[in-house]
């Protein structure tokens, strides 16, 4: 099964991310407001994308850690089709998140960003039923270990949640981790600081037909 391509709009410049959305939209299955772009602009963001491209779906990288009831009716609200709750979160919190998402037959991730025995933290979370486990390297964690997708195949191995896999992917990861079978792959700056966002994309979508 092909897995969906999800680019993370990581900006602080909404004209910039407006661009490069306008650029690579047709292409890819999931726009995300990244956190840095959700903070600098607000949730308006948001409703800009999808009233832009209404058939793509947009994803609000909320990384939620409290008020998860509250944090999922304002991203909602303002036509999110998916958020994040970080995996870090207290379990009240993910479970709130969790559970509004659903309410609102939305979708929910749970971001195992910053945790360090995943597996253990993955346990305490499968029973509240989210729609996704991100297994996120942090970029300033890749700047001093390096990349792995190790993980994946651990996850896969002990869930039957789909799982997303980001943190600095470009083409010649992908073929290190399509054997897990991702369900959602998530690329940023290999886009967004690229010179061509478009072509940068047809890069990437090869790559995965490639590995299929």
């Amino acid at each position: 099964m092909r897995p969906l391509l999800q680019i993370a709009l990581d900006l602080t410049d909404k004209k910039r991310a407006l661009e490069i959305a306008n650029l690579i939209a047709p292409l890819v299955d999931i726009l995300e407001v990244g956190t840095p772009l959700l903070k600098a602009v607000g949730v308006e963001i948001i409703t800009s994308l999808k009233q832009l491209y209404p058939n793509k779906l947009i994803l609000a990288d909320t990384k939620t850690m409290d008020v998860g009831k509250v944090e999922a009716e304002l991203v909602f609200n303002a036509r999110a089709d998916m958020m994040t709750v970080c995996a870090a979160a207290p379990l009240e919190t993910i479970k709130a998140a969790v559970t509004k998402t659903q309410t609102l037959n939305k979708k929910i991730v749970v971001d195992f960003i910053g945790v360090e025995n995943k597996l253990e933290r993955g346990r305490e979370i499968v029973s509240l039923k989210p729609d996704y486990f991100n297994l996120h390297t942090a970029i300033d964690v890749q700047q001093v270990k390096g990349k792995s997708f190790e993980d994946i195949d651990l996850f896969r191995k002990h869930f039957n949640i789909p799982l997303c896999v980001a943190g600095g992917i470009i083409p010649e990861d992908i073929p290190k981790f399509m054997p897990y079978k991702p369900a959602i792959i998530i690329v940023g700056g290999f886009v967004t600081k690229a010179k061509d966002p478009k072509s940068a994309v047809i890069a990437l979508k090869k790559e995965i037909e490639r590995a299929l």
